[in-house]
C-alpha cells in the first residue's frame, strides 16, 4: 500500500487492519497518523489480546496482572516494529491472520516475562557488556534477591572454571550468556560496538574469544563430571 497523507482528516476507524498497521510503520514520516493508526489498531483487537494474555499467563502459573502487563508489551511490540506481512500469511481473513500474529507475540512476551519479570525491552542505550558474575546475575533477573541468590549459586562452577580465562575471554563469554538468557539469539549490535570498541578486537576476533572460552568451560566441566 503506497501512503499519501494529502487529506489529514483520515478515518481511520474504517481502514482495514494491515492498512492500519502499514500507517503504523510510517510514524517517523507521519507521527500523528501513526498515533491515530495505532489508537485504533488496539481499540480493534485489545479484548482478544488480553483475553489470550489471561490463557496463556494462567497455563504457566501467572496473575491476571501479568496478563495486563503482558498485553501492554504485545501492543508496544506491534508500535516499535509493526511486522505483520499479509503476503506471508496463509489466512485469507486479514483479521484472524493478525490475531494469529498477536498471540504469538503475546506467548513470547509471556516467555521473556518469566525470565525477567518484565517484558519490557531496555532502551538500547541501557545496554551494556558484562564484566562479572554479578553483572549477568543481576542483567539475568534484576534485584529480587532470592533468584539472585539461586542463580549466583548454579553459576558458581562456571565462575570456577572462568578462573583460567583471560579478562578478554571472560568479558565475551559473560556478556553472550547474559543476553542468551534474556532471550536474544544475536547479541544486540550497539552490545557488540561496545565490545569491539572496548577490547579493542574486530568483530571475527570476538567470535574466536567466544568459542575458546565456551570451549574451555565445557572442558572444564567435562572433566569434573568424570572424576565424579
Amino acid at each position: 500500500m503506497k501512503v499519501e497523507l494529502k487529506d489529514t482528516d483520515i478515518n481511520f476507524e474504517i481502514l482495514s487492519s494491515d492498512e492500519l498497521i502499514e500507517y503504523i510503520s510510517f510514524k517517523e514520516e507521519f507521527p500523528n497518523e501513526a498515533e491515530k493508526a495505532f489508537v485504533v489498531f488496539c481499540n480493534r483487537f485489545q479484548n482478544d489480546v488480553i483475553k489470550t494474555a489471561e490463557i496463556y499467563s494462567n497455563k504457566y502459573g501467572h496473575s491476571e496482572v501479568t496478563a495486563l502487563d503482558v498485553a501492554n508489551c504485545t501492543f508496544a511490540k506491534v508500535w516499535k516494529y509493526h511486522s505483520f506481512n499479509k503476503s506471508k500469511s496463509k489466512i485469507k481473513d486479514v483479521d484472524k491472520a493478525i490475531k494469529i500474529w498477536l498471540h504469538a507475540i503475546v506467548f513470547n512476551e509471556l516467555m521473556k516475562y518469566g525470565v525477567q519479570d518484565t517484558c519490557t525491552e531496555p532502551d538500547e542505550n541501557d545496554l551494556s557488556i558484562v564484566e562479572s558474575i554479578d553483572e549477568l546475575i543481576v542483567l539475568t533477573v534484576g534485584d529480587d534477591s532470592e533468584k539472585k541468590k539461586d542463580l549466583r549459586i548454579k553459576l558458581e562452577i562456571i565462575e570456577r572454571a572462568m578462573l583460567g580465562l583471560s579478562e578478554k575471554h571472560k568479558i565475551v563469554f559473560l556478556t553472550y550468556k547474559a543476553y542468551e538468557n534474556n532471550g536474544k539469539k544475536n547479541l544486540p549490535r550497539i552490545v557488540g560496538k561496545k565490545l569491539r570498541e572496548n577490547l579493542n578486537l574486530v568483530q571475527s576476533s570476538i567470535q574466536v574469544y567466544k568459542k575458546e572460552a565456551t570451549d574451555h568451560i565445557s572442558n572444564y566441566l567435562k572433566s569434573l563430571n568424570g572424576n565424579r
